[in-house]
């Protein structure tokens, strides 16, 4: 035979053969079972057309009335959800876009037949068309809109011989979503389903979840990321609901963590600066920088939460926090400074007692010893000794820095040491900034402490 003549004999056979399994192949594409037509007398060899005619014609089955014995019984009906798939709609952040697999289950009172009569068959496909099928709808939000069953298919129901049908279906609804900002660092999505039969009431269809183990996709709602899902059935409203709660989330970006991490640098600048002397330039230049910052990025942070993100006002409250304690802190400088200018220490009374109390104290006492912090420098730790005995001599002006440094550090102890001895100290010839010594040392204590409780508070809410 030649090569024209092989080649005819194969498009014949190929196609006789696609003639052949055409049915079969759309039948496979469809995924569902053509409506039953009734045909009067059918005696034909197929049983299961058979078993349908007998259930289905002649027999005065009411597809669109429920299968209960008396009018008054509920249909009991069990149902479930796999999910498929989760997606955001297309140019909205508040849709998710929901594919799932519903499974319902429930006993027709009329359709059932004995086994042995009809060729020991146990299930037959059925058509949704044929049989008593409840309307399902969609429902997210109050405002949102109802979603009917146009948006299921692949309907495939099969009916037992004891009356029991079940039936499974993929829907895709658009599921609406609210912003939950709890989590400071996170966004958060609450995204419920509201599935119901619209045409029955909780006096006619009662349901029930299917008690199986519940799958969800984790692929397709990036950036966010399914952090709960939960299905319940509530009886208890005027149509029985079978409810799908979805609660995704993403983080919002790193500039919140950038905004903690400079409330961080910024407690830390007002903690460092209780360990600098009272009079040096020093404290006065980091005091009131730190009070620059701090109402800055206050003043950011609250624009921010009203205008981006709600969550961000916990942030801002902390700097409130914060501020106020540099204001203190500012408060403290300036009484300071107009102590410093006075001859002799007149410190209120309160002051003196509370000073003597902490000085006098053993437990208290190594701490409060603890000196300021010396850079070495004049602007830190000041000279005590008049300008101009330095000015003869260039070389020996710079000389006596570590000695001036020492002395008042030695001062400073041996201050306190008499504090803490028996011997009574007249406070008037303590000089300002050896007495608010003590006083910066408790204000570090308390400060840290304020720190520590706001951001506990702040990862606990």
């Amino acid at each position: 035979m030649s090569n024209g003549g092989r080649l005819l004999v194969s498009a014949v056979c190929a196609v006789i053969l696609l003639l052949i399994c055409y049915p079969v192949i759309v039948s496979g594409v469809g995924g569902t079972t053509k409506q039953f037509v009734c045909e009067d007398g059918y005696n034909g060899n197929n049983t299961e057309l058979v078993l349908k005619n007998a259930l289905l014609c002649g027999t005065g089955y009411n597809a669109k009335q429920r299968p209960v014995k008396n009018q008054q019984d509920r249909v009991a009906m069990y149902i479930g959800a796999d999910v498929m798939s989760v997606e955001m709609v297309h140019n909205s952040n508040v849709k998710l876009e929901l594919t799932v697999e519903l499974s319902m289950q429930w006993f027709d009172f009329y359709l059932h037949w004995y086994k042995k009569e009809h060729g020991n068959i146990n299930t037959i496909p059925i058509s949704e068309q044929d049989v008593w099928t409840p309307t399902v709808a969609a429902k997210s939000l109050l405002k949102s809109q109802v979603q009917n069953s146009n948006h299921c298919f692949q309907v495939k129901c099969h009916l037992s011989f004891n009356g029991e049908v079940i039936c499974t279906m993929q829907c895709t609804f658009e599921v609406d979503c609210l912003d939950n900002s709890h989590n400071w660092a996170f966004e958060t999505k609450s995204c419920p389903l509201r599935i119901y039969t619209p045409e029955f009431d909780i006096n006619q269809l009662s349901l029930f979840h299917f008690q199986r183990r519940l799958s969800y996709s984790v692929f397709g709602v990036h950036p966010y990321k399914i952090t709960s899902f939960q299905m319940a059935v509530v009886n208890n409203t005027v149509k029985p609901e079978f409810r799908m709660d979805i609660v995704v989330e993403r983080m919002v970006g790193s500039h919140l963590v950038i905004f903690l991490m400079l409330i961080i640098v910024l407690m830390a600048l007002n903690l460092i600066i209780t360990w600098l002397r009272i009079d040096s330039s020093c404290r006065a230049v980091l005091t009131f920088a730190s009070l620059a910052l701090h109402l800055i990025y206050t003043s950011i942070l609250f624009w921010y939460s009203s205008t981006k993100m709600e969550s961000a006002l916990k942030l801002a409250n902390i700097l409130v926090g914060t501020s106020l304690i540099t204001v203190l802190l500012v408060a403290l400088l300036v009484y300071s400074e107009k102590m410093s200018k006075r001859e002799s220490n007149d410190a209120p009374h309160l002051l003196q007692t509370i000073y003597r109390a902490l000085s006098r104290n053993a437990t208290l006492h190594p701490f409060l010893q603890l000196d300021y912090i010396s850079l070495g420098n004049p602007t830190i730790k000041p000279t005590t000794e008049n300008v101009e005995t330095h000015l003869n001599n260039h070389v020996t002006e710079v000389e006596p820095l570590p000695t001036t440094t020492t002395t008042v550090a030695a001062t400073s102890n041996d201050t306190l040491e008499q504090v803490d001895s028996d011997e009574e100290v007249d406070l008037a010839n303590v000089k300002w900034s050896v007495f608010v010594q003590p006083f910066d040392r408790v204000a570090f204590c308390g400060i840290a402490t304020a720190y520590v409780f706001m951001l506990v508070m702040l990862f606990l809410a």
